[in-house]
């Protein structure tokens, strides 16, 4: 079976892993290119991204190879060969000679005569090698190398580290009787003195959370989620981030993460987070107060702890029901019957499963979908890789496959790029959060494949996260909105979704309490990569910590729980935070586009989801990429709307959508 879903890589059709070979190509190709590198500012760009287009082709390709091939041969070979990319990125990235073109081009007459798209990726790949140190001198170079390579093992190691834990039997132990029905689920996994060792991220682990009436079980398996280990690696992480940041001239790695993003810097940011406290606080102080009352009614007047909260949420969202009731109306086959209405109607485009050719899918179960305009030209393709399978190793994701450019023949090169989801075989009817999910990736998909940029640097998400978060965050908005659902919700015998769960379906039960959990994971981000740690980590885990308490200190309240905010909502230790390592810094980004979307969503789309002036902005949107990365281009969706700053977005659409009746 092929793996090479990729126009420069469809050619191979053999069943032998060919990625080392072709990364070898494309890196020795490369480097004779760069090697007669111009200083005249369009020939230099042209050069650079060409190159860059050649070299991501081979490694997105290997990247999604790596996280979805069902054959381990396939999945050691691409990593190889994304290794050998990244190997020779790092070597260019320290060439004087292409470093000194660029500033020659950057400065040089006619510069103001390229393209703003052509200025803007010439200065981004220039300050790219900055980043890697190739202006300093030669004692600083020489420490930012050492940095960077101390920051990738160190990275890798705690990865590595938690997918060790979450894949060994760590856990903890419970009385097999807290398991009640469960205990079916529990043969074959370690048990002694009537007790069952329950792996700590399994999913039994999480239905004795939701379902058991043994607080004692619930706890011990709370701490074991919650609990920390391995700090000190995350401290180093920090500790080397920091030195990285001060090298680039910047205060802190959030001031570095944040350079480019909307909120421009962690000032801006703290500000959002508390102009969202100030407005969650009521409604957070109200869910838990019904939760408290829930427990009660059980017979247990005590305080919440943190190991309540999933156990009372499930059992007050099961007296609701909309949710299961809504899963009747939501299959695969619905929520791509609503990609096809929302293609059509609102951004006059079809979506058409396209046939494969031989060897160009990876899994029988690989959907080719295209989409293409009113006269039948292909603008991108899409893969779709919905079902759970052996080896795969994501649960939701989008990779890029190939980058929207114009080629030296004058031709454009068609976007691609891949979703991958983990369904489990046979089930049909979908959750909402499901579906909330498959629509938010979605909607990074249509940003990528929209795309009509020049040069593929900045197409579709190569951007910074707060702005390419935004479209899948608008995206989400044609699940959560009921009119919009229930233009394509249908049960498996043909029925539509009835208005009494279009109505239910507006309530957000205990919504406050998910958005402030949210928050607190950004406030845990923006105070773990504001801290500069002094000395060496073990000694410095406790600074840390206490640090990360007193930031918690101004969104504390009083309620009706034991300890603090943060403890009850279990948020886990940094070394359990993965985003820390991933997305250090920009943790912001969600709750800040679910507020921008949401006020989006109510000005430019909500009275008409589908008006066509609308999708015409939303498209013109798209089609620039990443390239002008502001607010002002994601104001353009709604005319007419008052101008503010991105740290000051209008949180009232943000409440509203979230009201909570629960």
């Amino acid at each position: 079976m092929t793996l090479l879903p990729n126009t420069y890589l469809a050619q191979f059709q053999s069943l032998r892993p060919d990625f080392p070979a072709l990364a070898g190509d494309a890196v020795r190709a490369s480097r004779e290119r760069l090697g007669v590198s111009s200083q005249e500012p369009l020939e230099l760009v042209e050069l650079l991204d060409g190159v860059s287009n050649e070299l991501c082709q081979i490694a997105d390709a290997a990247e999604l190879v790596r996280n979805v091939h069902p054959e381990e041969a396939y999945v050691q070979q691409a990593s190889a060969a994304v290794q050998e990319v990244a190997n020779f990125m790092s070597e260019v990235n320290l060439d004087s000679d292409l470093y000194n073109s660029m500033k020659v081009a950057e400065s040089s007459e006619h510069f103001g005569n390229i393209s703003l798209e052509a200025q803007t990726v010439l200065h981004h790949m220039r300050v790219s090698m900055e980043h890697e140190g190739i202006h300093l001198p030669e004692d600083a170079k020489e420490q930012c190398i050492q940095l960077l390579d101390a920051e990738q093992q160190l990275s890798f190691k705690i990865l590595e580290r938690q997918e060790r834990s979450e894949a060994s039997a760590s856990g903890a132990w419970v009385p097999l009787s807290s398991l009640g029905a469960l205990s079916a689920h529990a043969r074959g996994l370690p048990q002694k003195n009537d007790e069952v060792l329950l792996p700590r991220h399994s999913a039994l682990a999480d239905q004795v959370l939701k379902t058991s009436p043994s607080a004692e079980a619930r706890r011990r398996i709370h701490e074991a989620v919650t609990g920390g280990d391995a700090e000190e690696g995350m401290v180093s992480l920090l500790a080397v981030r920091q030195h990285l940041a001060k090298l680039r001239g910047y205060e802190s790695w959030a001031h570095y993460a944040q350079r480019d993003s909307l909120l421009q810097s962690p000032q801006h940011v703290e500000h959002f987070l508390e102009a969202a406290w100030h407005r969650l606080r009521p409604g957070l102080l109200a869910e838990l107060q019904i939760l408290a009352e829930e427990k009660s009614s059980l017979g247990d007047p005590s305080k919440l702890e943190g190991w309540d909260l999933p156990f009372l949420l499930h059992r007050c969202k099961q007296k609701h029901q909309t949710a299961d009731q809504i899963s009747q109306y939501l299959t695969y086959e619905s929520l791509l019957n609503g990609v096809r209405l929302i293609l059509s109607r609102l951004l006059g485009l079809e979506f058409t499963q396209e046939e494969p050719a031989p060897g160009e899918l990876w899994h029988p179960s690989v959907q080719k979908f295209g989409l293409r305009d009113d006269n039948n030209n292909l603008l991108g393709v899409l893969y779709l890789d919905p079902f759970q399978r052996a080896g795969k190793k994501v649960q939701s994701a989008q990779f890029t496959l190939q980058g929207s450019k114009v080629l030296s023949d004058g031709t454009r090169q068609t976007p691609k790029t891949s979703l991958v989801y983990a369904l489990p075989q046979g089930v049909h009817n979908l959750t909402p959060s499901f579906a909330l999910t498959f629509m938010h990736e979605i909607g990074h998909a249509v940003h990528s494949l929209l795309s009509e940029t020049h040069f593929q640097h900045l197409s579709g998400t190569r951007g910074t996260i707060d702005f390419v978060e935004f479209p899948s965050h608008l995206f989400e908005h044609f699940v959560s909105d009921p009119e919009c659902l229930a233009s394509y919700a249908v049960s498996g015998a043909g029925k539509s979704l009835p208005l009494e769960l279009q109505r239910a379906h507006r309530q957000r039960p205990f919504s406050q309490i998910e958005a402030v959990q949210q928050l607190l994971y950004a406030v845990v981000d923006q105070a773990f990569y504001t801290y500069h740690p002094v000395g060496k980590p073990e000694a410095q885990v406790a600074a840390v910590q206490q640090h990360l308490r007193d930031s918690f200190s101004k969104f504390e309240l009083d309620g009706p729980f034991n300890g603090s905010l943060v403890e009850l909502l279990g948020l886990a230790s940094p070394s359990r935070f993965d985003h820390l390592v991933h997305y250090g810094g920009s943790y912001y980004c969600y709750l800040f586009n679910r507020a921008l979307a949401a006020h989006v969503w109510r000005q430019g789309f909500q009275s008409d989801p589908f008006n066509a002036k609308a999708g015409t902005r939303l498209r013109g949107m798209l089609r620039r990429g990443s390239v002008v990365q502001t607010l002002d281009v994601i104001r353009e969706l709604c005319p007419g709307d008052p101008a503010f700053a991105a740290h000051e977005v209008p949180l009232d659409a943000m409440m509203e959508l979230s009201h909570s009746s629960a």
